[in-house]
């Protein structure tokens, strides 16, 4: 059966090839999400990986295709992996959910394992993050937004046609919405004096209508096909369209001076290692490779334990501080005894942290845990600074491939 023969009239054999072969990284199985992949499925691809921590509610519903009733409280990402298998039309799909945080539970290893990031989140850390680490492993990405009528979607991506791509972004996503750090909390709102998240209360679901998320899918479904045809129009550009008067507006973006993204010239070195290594493990390996001392950056510092400020119990935690939420300061005997807990504060944190910079001269117990641990997932690219025998430095990447 020749599925594609319309489609065919308009797209080059080579086009059509590239459909079949190329792998995309989709992050968010929303709105927006569903619309472009049930576009994208339609066309032929099939390699495509779904990363989403969200559950399905009722009033996603009336503005998502691939979700049904009987999805209701079902991971977004799985829910729609399903859906774009019983639909693929290409011969062999690989088509992956994976339920968590691209930020927190995956390796950024994904960034260089797919051609294509498709970014369709709504907050503003995820879309730093993905921004950033597209830049970093060169992988070209896409970008949308919508509310109410009004939809933009952006493209950023090395020149060159593809695939033969130049190394560097001429501009990025930070070039349009300014140098944001996401590692200070005082740039995200959701932290609270103790460095532990907090549940934002101004984080309120962003009003829009069903067309807009479909405007965005095709959209942005349209400008990867034609990306692929090298003949694509909003590349480093953003495209924005308001509904209400059908208008469209095609904005330049021009390189912003504090974007620091740019200013990163980090080779990113392949290692043959596991998270089941220890860190003393992995320091050593790249002590060896290297010939020069390693410290090595985990993703956070990670917590071991700490003391409730109530009654001064230890807490187990075992997590990246980035993850553990405010009122994980107080134990669960004190919140259920003590309507008002938050107010005890008899004690302080008392945290057992290990570092995010790690050294082999650190305390043996720390060299004895394992990279997965400590919150490093498997795939992972993580900071190494090397310090020669007359202490000059040099930072790289190191991309943990699981053996």
């Amino acid at each position: 059966m020749d599925y594609f023969a319309r489609q065919n009239m308009i797209i080059s054999p080579e086009t059509a090839q590239y459909i079949r072969d190329i792998r995309i990284l989709c992050i968010g199985a929303g709105a927006g999400g569903n619309e472009v992949l049930k576009n994208l499925v339609l066309m032929g691809f099939g390699h495509i990986t779904i990363v989403d921590f969200d559950s399905v509610e009722d009033s996603n519903l009336s503005r998502t295709v691939l979700f049904r009733k009987e999805d209701i409280g079902k991971s977004k990402a799985l829910a729609a992996a399903e859906r774009l298998k019983e639909m693929a039309l290409h011969d062999s799909p690989e088509i992956t959910g994976l339920h968590g945080n691209i930020m927190t539970d995956f390796g950024k290893g994904l960034f260089i394992e797919h051609d294509i990031v498709l970014c369709c989140v709504d907050t503003l850390q995820a879309r730093v993050y993905i921004n950033d680490w597209c830049v970093r492993t060169k992988t070209p990405f896409f970008e949308m937004g919508f509310a109410d009528y009004t939809v933009d979607i952006s493209f950023f991506s090395p020149l060159g046609k593809y695939p033969n791509l130049e190394d560097d972004f001429p501009v990025c996503l930070r070039d349009d919405m300014g140098y944001v750090n996401i590692s200070d909390p005082s740039d995200d709102h959701r932290n609270s004096c103790s460095n532990f998240k907090v549940h934002d209360t101004e984080l309120a679901k962003i009003p829009t209508i069903q067309v807009s998320a479909a405007m965005a899918g095709t959209l942005m479904a349209t400008e990867l096909v034609k990306f692929l045809s090298n003949m694509d129009t909003i590349r480093n550009k953003m495209l924005m369209f308001y509904g209400r008067t059908c208008e469209t507006q095609l904005l330049n973006l021009a390189r912003n001076p504090e974007c620091e993204i740019h200013k990163e010239k980090m080779p990113i070195m392949e290692v043959a290692a596991s998270t089941d290594m220890t860190i003393g493990d992995l320091l050593t390996i790249l002590k060896e490779q290297t010939k020069m001392v390693p410290l090595l950056h985990l993703p956070d510092e990670f917590i071991l334990t700490g003391t409730c400020q109530s009654c001064g119990a230890t807490i187990e935690y075992n997590m990246r501080r980035s993850e553990i939420w405010n009122e994980q300061r107080w134990c669960d005997t004190c919140k259920k005894n003590y309507p008002n807990y938050e107010n005890r504060l008899a004690y302080g944190l008392n945290l057992n942290i290990i570092p995010q910079e790690v050294s082999l001269d650190m305390d043996g117990d720390i060299l004895q845990r394992k990279l997965k641990d400590v919150g490093v997932p498997e795939n992972d690219i993580l900071e190494v600074i090397l310090i020669d025998s007359e202490n000059n430095y040099q930072s790289i990447f190191i991309y943990i491939k699981n053996k």
